[in-house]
């Protein structure tokens, strides 16, 4: 199986995958949704962020103004495992399709 090209012998076998053009391809929004969650997860992952400052809670949205609250509850996905790979995975592919 070649999956890198290099039975065509052209640019493929020599280039390999391109994650900006990749990257790139996907549609503003749906990147920017990609790279929020990206980022919020690595924060927590390095002990940047705390997901307890994450979540929703009404009273410190309301009462207490933490307004990132009413976004960040969209962004985080848990820590990077499997499943976190998924939801990233689906988070693409579908929003990609509803951005188009």
């Amino acid at each position: 199986m070649d999956f890198g090209g290099a039975a065509m012998g052209g640019a493929a076998a020599d280039a390999g995958f391109d994650f900006m053009s990749w990257y790139m391809d996907i549609p503003v929004i749906s990147r920017l949704y990609f790279t929020g969650a990206f980022l919020t997860t690595a924060g927590c992952a390095l002990d940047l962020i705390s997901p307890f400052s994450l979540y929703f809670n009404f009273d410190l949205i309301f009462h207490q103004g933490q307004l990132w609250r009413l976004i960040t509850t969209y962004l985080f996905f848990g820590m990077f495992s499997i499943d976190f790979l998924f939801h990233m995975y689906f988070l693409v592919s579908i929003y990609s399709v509803f951005s188009v």
